[in-house]
């Protein structure tokens, strides 16, 4: 799909059943691994994801959440039958908790990003990208733990070695900018951006160095430019969350234009709430 503002394309995660590309990397986990039960830490769209992966094979999922998930994606995720257990705020908190759950209830951990089923069911993203866009010189995509664009970038490599890829993070939700200055992971405070799919404190072991290998640049971009992206994405007929606007927000900030693909990962944002953020 085309975007107004710019001679640009989009991938339309947005359009999947749970709203984001989640579900892919979710459903590679689960029918590969083929649990008798699940659990994960998310801030809401893995765990929507999961929660419906599980439910089509018929065994429980249990989602760990912080308190700074959004009330929209909490309910989507209990309307799955998923059950949600809190946690203390935090990356690292989230997780802790869910390890716990998983050894306390027998249940397999199915992390949000740092896994290779995960990265994997990511991947074909970049696979479909590949296949249908021509003339293809740059992919942009956001960057939370960094699964997509690990997926996406492994993908590329593969079928498209000379693509420039790019990841776009969220200002306050550096880590991985800060981990690949660094040359090594670092951790950030817990994020306050508009992108809560993005608030993550350090990029994942897995993925960290997938992106330092074959990702070419990491920027961010502040929670004004998302909205603009938001604005831009609307125009052109796109309902995106803040994190899915980010690969938008980007590409707008370099200039990009024909032969780039900006990736929208997700819609799962209260209307109220989108419309509060587009209208100010």
């Amino acid at each position: 799909m085309p975007l107004e503002d710019a001679a640009i394309l989009l991938k339309c995660e947005n359009f999947q059943g749970t709203g984001s590309f989640k579900l892919r990397g979710a459903s590679n986990a689960v029918r590969a691994l083929r649990p008798r039960g699940v659990v994960t830490a998310s801030s809401g769209n893995h765990g929507r994801a999961l929660a419906l992966a599980a439910a089509r094979e018929g065994i429980p999922c249990v989602v760990v959440m912080t308190p700074d998930a959004t009330p929209y994606k909490r309910a989507a995720v209990a309307a799955l039958g998923a059950r949600i257990v809190d946690s203390p705020p935090g990356t690292e908190a989230r997780n802790r908790v869910a390890a716990g759950v998983a050894e306390s209830e027998g249940l397999m951990y199915v992390p949000p990003y740092d896994h290779p089923l995960v990265i994997a069911g990511q991947g074909t993203v970049g696979l479909e990208i590949a296949a249908d866009a021509d003339d293809l010189r740059c992919v942009v995509a956001p960057v939370g733990g960094g699964g997509l664009i690990s997926g996406i970038a492994t993908a590329l490599r593969a079928k498209l070695p000379r693509v420039r890829i790019v990841g776009v993070e969220p200002a306050d939700g550096d880590d991985t900018v800060r981990s690949l200055a660094a040359g090594e992971r670092v951790e950030v405070p817990v994020p306050r951006t508009i992108c809560d799919g993005a608030r993550v404190q350090t990029p994942g072991a897995l993925t960290f160095p997938i992106v330092q290998q074959r990702v070419d640049e990491v920027l961010t971009v502040s929670d004004a430019e998302v909205v603009e992206a938001m604005a831009a994405l609307a125009r052109s007929g796109v309902y995106a969350e803040p994190t899915g606007a980010l690969s938008v927000a980007g590409a707008l900030r370099l200039g990009l234009g024909s032969g780039t693909v900006c990736v929208v990962s997700g819609r799962n944002i209260a209307p109220t709430e989108w419309a509060r953020l587009r209208t100010g």
